[in-house]
């Protein structure tokens, strides 16, 4: 894989999360969060969140079964109408194959021969209830050339001065005429084109991206 990553926090401190662990010569795992709310409480539960994935990903557990332990260990730090989304993903160099899990967010965009496929497999967002249904994965083949898109709402959420919002539509336009690019150029259009639609209007939102390419 290659990988370009973009993060920045609508005040000093923020709620939005990615991070790639490496776990062995041919796994690597990719998360992507974002907190309700902004600044210094939902940093902290983010920091909580990174501290249960760092020591859940030693255990090697299956992604779904993960899922299901990290939201209940979320559920027991968090308080009433504080939840996260969450996105995560395990890529296998060998079998070039992803398994991943959506809690709640935004999906992820696989861009494919001209086509946008969206990553929904997973189920409801960690921390809003100790886990009754468990998680679900799911396994997909990527085939070179093929790109992953992962964004906090930030993105398609951020506004103009005419309270108008940038959108999902707006975003898998662009991301689908710019498949061809490599990632740290796809990310570049996407950040130009955002600074660009809210034209010096404030940072509403914390906004995280992060674009990866199979080789």
């Amino acid at each position: 894989l290659s990988l370009a990553a973009y993060n920045v926090s609508a005040r000093i401190v923020g709620g939005d999360y990615y991070d790639i662990v490496k776990l062995d010569d041919e796994k690597i795992l990719i998360a992507i969060a974002d907190v309700s709310g902004k600044g210094v409480p939902a940093s902290l539960l983010m920091a909580n969140l990174q501290a249960f994935l760092k020591s859940i990903c030693k255990q090697k557990l299956p992604l779904d079964e993960a899922t299901n332990l990290i939201n209940d260990l979320v559920a027991e730090n968090t308080t009433m109408g504080s939840f996260i989304t969450f996105f995560w993903c395990l890529f296998d160099n060998t079998s070039k194959q992803l398994t991943y899990v959506n809690a709640g967010h935004n999906p992820p965009l696989l861009l494919r021969e001209g086509k946008i496929h969206k990553l929904k497999k997973g189920g409801m967002v960690l921390g809003f209830l100790p886990t009754t249904i468990p998680y679900i994965s799911k396994t997909i083949k990527l085939n070179s050339g093929d790109v992953i898109v992962l964004f906090t709402d930030g993105i398609t959420e951020a506004m103009n001065k005419n309270l108008d919002e940038y959108s999902d539509e707006r975003l898998e336009k662009l991301v689908l005429e710019n498949s061809n690019l490599q990632p740290e150029e796809i990310l570049e259009k996407i950040k130009e084109s955002v600074n660009e639609f809210i034209d010096g209007a404030e940072q509403s939102d914390d906004i995280t991206c992060l674009v990866m390419k199979v080789k």
